[in-house]
């Protein structure tokens, strides 16, 4: 009777030994009974090219005249005769700024008094048509005192192509989920999205174009019309390029 109860025993010890032990926070043992779905993330992306339509141009006017109140005199004289070939030339006098004229005197090699006094004035110019940009190519030819500091080109559409390549960065995504789908069997249910990443930027032909006016304006020697106007580059504001990249999860589930 005794063996009979230690071998009883010793039998219901080894199915408790070799029964599996599960430890674990709650959260851990839901895991176990029911594991994470997957989840997938698929990326999109667009671009749409546009024609900046606006431009702000900035001119340098320098003057330098012996007495400072000459410089003065004759910074303003050079100023309100480009403003009135500006307006001429029809644009408008809103679009026309003149920044505060700064002064410096130049001293000459010996002395403390200076040699001569040089007044510094910037006018920016608002324009968005090509023949205004060519009058103010030509005041740049014509007078030594006046250069092209920078032209900035801009395109007055930003949110509705924001708006563009958006909806079409979504399609892209769109249509590779519809691929997936149908390729592997499964259904893809999105989740969330992530990295709305939305931007624009000049191309390399509006860098280059900036890069004529400026150089063409700066060297006497260079004529702005022949390296511009007929070196063929087209005869516009060039071109911007909007960028859009999306990113949404989806999860993954067999086809019902």
């Amino acid at each position: 009777m005794k063996l009979t109860l230690l071998i009883i025993s010793l039998l219901l010890s080894s199915a408790c030994l070799a029964a599996p032990e599960i430890r674990g926070t709650p959260q851990d043992l839901r895991g176990l009974l029911h594991p994470a779905e997957n989840i997938v993330t698929i990326r999109g992306s667009a671009e749409e090219t546009a024609y900046s339509d606006k431009a702000i141009v900035s001119l340098i006017v320098t003057t330098e005249e012996e007495l400072l109140s000459n410089a003065i005199d004759a910074n303003h004289r050079l100023r309100s005769k480009l403003h009135q070939s500006l307006t001429e030339a029809g644009i408008k006098g809103a679009n026309i700024k003149s920044s505060k004229f700064s002064s410096s005197p130049q001293y000459g090699w010996m002395g403390k008094k200076p040699k001569s006094y040089k007044v510094v004035n910037r006018i920016t110019i608002s324009i968005n048509e090509e023949s205004q940009l060519h009058s103010i190519a030509q005041l740049t030819d014509q007078n030594e005192d006046v250069e092209i500091a920078n032209t900035i080109f801009e395109h007055s559409e930003k949110h509705l192509f924001n708006k563009k390549v958006k909806s079409r960065a979504l399609q892209d995504i769109l249509e590779q989920k519809a691929d997936y789908e149908k390729g592997l069997g499964v259904q893809l249910t999105p989740i969330g999205i992530r990295g709305d990443n939305i931007h624009y930027r000049a191309t390399e032909g509006a860098m280059a174009i900036e890069e004529v006016v400026v150089t063409a304006s700066r060297d006497s020697s260079i004529n702005f019309e022949s390296n511009f106007f007929d070196s063929g580059q087209d005869k516009s504001f060039d071109e911007v390029i909007y960028e859009a990249e999306l990113s949404v999860d989806f999860r993954v589930r067999p086809q019902p």
